[in-house]
This record gives structure tokens, sequence and C-alpha cells, in this order.
């Protein structure tokens, strides 16, 4: 049996035993048009300490969280459940699924949220003023932040879809993202997220910024000037030799940003045409 096809079985039985049910664009798609309006935020800078950092696994996020916390100001708090959590008891107060009931939450509301989750987070502040929040799917409510913490940056990371995509597929997760088990699921899921992420970006573009993991390794300095200067950092040097810090790194990455920066971390064209379907689910 070739690898990838043992891949794709192994990756098939935890999908049945959890019963997962397979990725749709359709939540996405209902968080867009819920988020079209919302009401102006009562304090416009409430959330500011926060960085959100989104995007897919293995898409370069680790690695632009530790460049983060390897500044002065900023406490790398890695995967934080706190957004998904405050959003999940609202559901559960209100009896309605997110995101239903946006439309009924008021200025006073997503302030409300808005102070619990900065409650939930408060060790992350007890050292440095800032912290990186980067919990991956934390982009499904990336919509809703400058309703909830207007003064968040939110850093949308992305890495080449292909070397993403099959990234996600081979990677023994320590807790398997139910989208990483099929390829055709990858697919559906990136695209999805991708889409979400731009309509964000253009309601929101002072705080939704978009950063390539390619452009970061073509130009370091460059590349972290510009993610400093998007969360409203000052340049720090310590940023450049991020790979020193000696900060916990709980994530399949924890080796990679370790190491300096390197070029050929690309694996996917070792595939050939044995990647040809993915191309074409992934749009090119």
């Amino acid at each position: 049996m070739r690898w990838a096809s043992w891949r794709k079985t192994a990756n098939a039985s935890p999908r049945r035993s959890r019963r997962c049910r397979r990725p749709t664009p359709c939540r996405s798609d209902a968080a867009l048009a819920a988020t079209t309006a919302l009401p102006a935020p009562t304090d416009p800078e409430l959330g500011r300490e926060v960085i959100f950092i989104v995007g897919l696994p293995r898409s370069g996020s680790t690695l632009f969280e530790q460049i983060l916390a390897s500044h002065p100001d900023v406490e790398g708090a890695s995967e934080l459940p706190d957004l998904g959590e405050v959003i999940q008891s609202e559901s559960v107060r209100r009896g309605q699924p997110y995101p239903q009931w946006i439309a009924q939450a008021t200025a006073e509301d997503w302030q409300r949220l808005g102070r619990d989750y900065l409650q939930r987070t408060a060790r992350w502040r007890a050292r440095r003023p800032r912290f990186t929040d980067k919990m991956p799917d934390n982009w499904k409510h990336a919509g809703i932040l400058r309703a909830m913490l207007p003064g968040a940056t939110v850093i949308d990371v992305r890495r080449d879809r292909l070397e993403t995509a099959w990234s996600c597929f081979r990677q023994q997760f320590y807790r398997l993202p139910d989208f990483s088990a099929d390829l055709a699921d990858i697919a559906v899921y990136l695209r999805g997220c991708e889409r979400a992420m731009d309509t964000w970006r253009g309601r929101d573009p002072a705080h939704v910024r978009l950063h390539r993991y390619e452009a970061l390794l073509a130009d370091p300095e460059a590349g972290i000037r510009a993610l400093l200067g998007d969360c409203g950092l000052a340049f720090d040097p310590a940023c450049l030799a991020f790979h020193q810090s000696r900060r916990s790194v709980r994530t399949a990455s924890a080796a990679q940003v370790r190491q300096p920066l390197r070029a050929d971390t690309a694996r996917a064209g070792r595939y050939g045409a044995l990647l040809d379907p993915l191309r074409a689910a992934l749009g090119g």
C-alpha cells in the first residue's frame, strides 16, 4: 500500500470513531452574512492588548507567533480556547446556536463579551502588556471582533495553498482536526477560510492584516518589520533572533521555530502529478 493511501485510511479512522461531519462552507457563509452589519463599539480601543493569529494549521502561524513573542512587550500564549468558549457560553445563554444570534446582539452585549474574554486571558498580561492568541479556529469568529474586541489586531497567516493542504494531510496531529483526514475536505475548508478572511479584512482593513509565509522567507527583516508595524509594535532586534527564544512551544512546529528561517521548506512539488487532484480542488 502506498504511503498516501495508508495515511488516508489511517486518517479516516478518527472521523468514523467520532462521527465527524465533513466540512461545508455553510457555517462560514452564515457568519459572513450575519456579520455584514454590526453595532459601532462602545469602546473602540477594547482589546488592544490582543493579537490574534489565525489561519490553517501548518500555515506558519507558530513561526509568526514566535517572532511576536520575542518582542519585549508581547507574551506568546499559544492556542487559547477562550474566544470559542465565550461565544459558546453566549449561545447557551441565548438558547440559539452561533451565528444565529448575532443580529440581536447590541453594542453593550459585544462589550460584555469582549470584557469576558479579556478577564479570562488576564494571566497572559501579568508580565507583558500584550499577548498573542493563535488558536487556528478563531478565524471563524474574526467577523465579530470589530464589535467585540475592536482594538484587537488579527494576523491572517497564509502559506502556499498546496503546501498547506499537503502538510495538514501528512501531519500526525495530537488532536486530529476533522477536516485534515481527507484531501478534498482540506481543500473545502481552506477555501472557506480564505473566502471568509478576505471578506472580513475588507470590512476592517485597519485591524485584519494579511501576512504570507513565503514573503517572510524571501525577506525576513522586511517581513518582520511589517508584522510588528501592523501590530502597532516598535521594531526590536530580538524579533530577528526569534529562534533563540526559550519560551515553551507546544505545536507541531516546535522544532522548526528553534531554527533560523530556511527557504527550502516546500515539499509538495516532490509528489508531482500525484497531487494534481488536490491542485484542482484548491483551484490551481
